[in-house]
């Protein structure tokens, strides 16, 4: 045993020994050359994106926090803390991508973070809800990431042109909670669980009501994000001012995808502010409305708002059973006052100050168009523009003339004596 032992501490001597001797006893015994490869962050990055990603899908906080540059204090905490707020969330899928094109350096960062190099880049993270998302939900984050003495760690945020392009999650502000059926996920924070029960019970009742005018292929299921409020429901869906807005269908879009593939991860945001205030019957009538967003979405841009918002209008509110002038009481406003022209709406007036005018005139546009010639050729005039790119009059007029075989203008002209005629009777 002693002599086994003197062999095996010669070996390791030799082995660290400079000249040709050494080489030849590494030979011996073996061994490689110990080579260390300078750092590649188009490499190495991913890699620890990957860490972060199966530490997420892991529950697993110390791997988390591994990732981070425990130097960054400030920065550090607000990691741990986002990531107690992020295991409550039912992910199934989680990662993130990097493209090394996208690496640029942040030398003049170097000592802010005290580090020898600093790398900037945006990311792309894609993630999924346990037993709801078929396609994933695309958001944007950045990075600074710096090189330790332990290797690449995540110190900050890209910088300020980087992050003003972040996304924010509903986990960024607060812990969340869930609610589910079979077919509908709510996600909001602590102390919502009267309004997450009452959209739970209107989305699932929406459900019949989407079917019924709607025949397309979608998921049949939604997630809805409940905010704690307006600012955060704005933060959320990227927008400025939802005051006059109840929901939002918000939707990701995978740029270099075809059509189909193009629309992913839908989600429904509402303006908590607003919609806490909702009956049952508002609140079903707004989810039926946001939920056939969600059905039609995967038809790509193009469709011009008459459709989009008065289809959805006209979803929600045909199972009603009220009268087409209290369903309406914008245009029936506008009709009573000699103020309605008869002309369709145009896609700015939906983001105007008459926006309310427009929705009313886009769901009756809708409604003459089935009781005319039928559910149908609804469907099939919605259709008819999707991916196309355009809401120009030349357009509508080739549509309207493929589908209802008469011109935009006999159509405008018909629709508003059909209009004036359904509230002449009100």
């Amino acid at each position: 045993m002693a002599g086994l032992l003197v062999v095996a501490l010669v070996a390791a001597f030799l082995v660290v020994r400079s000249g040709d001797q050494g080489e030849q006893a590494r030979q011996a015994v073996g061994q490689r050359p110990a080579t260390k490869l300078p750092p590649d962050p188009a490499t190495d990055l991913p890699k620890l994106l990957a860490k972060r990603a199966k530490a997420v899908l892991d529950d697993d906080r110390a791997a988390f926090l591994a990732t981070v540059d425990k130097r960054q204090k400030t920065y550090y905490q607000g990691q741990a803390t986002l990531f107690a707020r992020m295991r409550t969330a039912p992910f199934s899928a989680f990662a993130y991508r990097l493209d090394p094109n996208d690496l640029r350096s942040g030398a003049k960062l170097r000592r802010h973070y005290r580090a020898d190099q600093v790398q900037l880049a945006p990311v792309q993270v894609r993630y999924r809800f346990e037993g709801q998302d078929s396609s994933p939900v695309l958001a944007r984050e950045s990075f600074a990431f710096v090189l330790t003495g332990s290797g690449w760690r995540i110190a900050g945020p890209g910088d300020r042109r980087m992050s003003r392009r972040d996304d924010v999650e509903i986990w960024d502000s607060g812990q969340v909670r869930t609610a589910r059926s079979p077919r509908t996920l709510i996600v909001h924070h602590p102390g919502q669980e009267d309004l997450a029960q009452r959209l739970l019970q209107a989305a699932d009742r929406a459900y019949g009501q989407v079917g019924a005018a709607w025949t397309g292929k979608w998921e049949r299921k939604a997630v809805i994000l409940v905010p704690r409020d307006q600012d955060e429901a704005e933060r959320l869906v990227g927008a400025r001012d939802l005051s006059r807005v109840a929901a939002v269908a918000s939707s990701s879009v995978e740029s270099g995808s075809t059509e189909a593939e193009k629309v992913l991860g839908n989600r429904i945001v509402v303006n908590t502010s607003n919609v806490v205030r909702y009956n049952m019957l508002n609140l079903q009538i707004l989810l039926t409305h946001e939920m056939t967003h969600v059905a039609t979405r995967t038809l790509g841009d193009g469709v011009p708002l008459l459709l989009v918002e008065g289809f959805a209008d006209y979803a929600a509110l045909k199972p009603v059973g009220f009268s087409f002038a209290s369903t309406r009481p914008a245009l029936n406003h506008r009709v009573d006052t000699g103020g309605f022209d008869g002309v369709l709406p145009s896609d700015a007036e939906f983001r105007s100050g008459d926006a309310a005018v427009a929705y009313d005139e886009g769901s009756a546009f809708c409604q003459w168009v089935a009781a005319t010639f039928g559910s149908g050729k609804l469907q099939a005039l919605y259709r008819e523009f999707r991916g196309s790119g355009s809401t120009s009059t030349s357009e509508l007029d080739r549509g309207f003339k493929d589908v209802l075989g008469i011109s935009r203008r006999t159509a405008e002209r018909r629709w508003a004596a059909w209009v004036r005629d359904q509230l002449s009777r009100s």
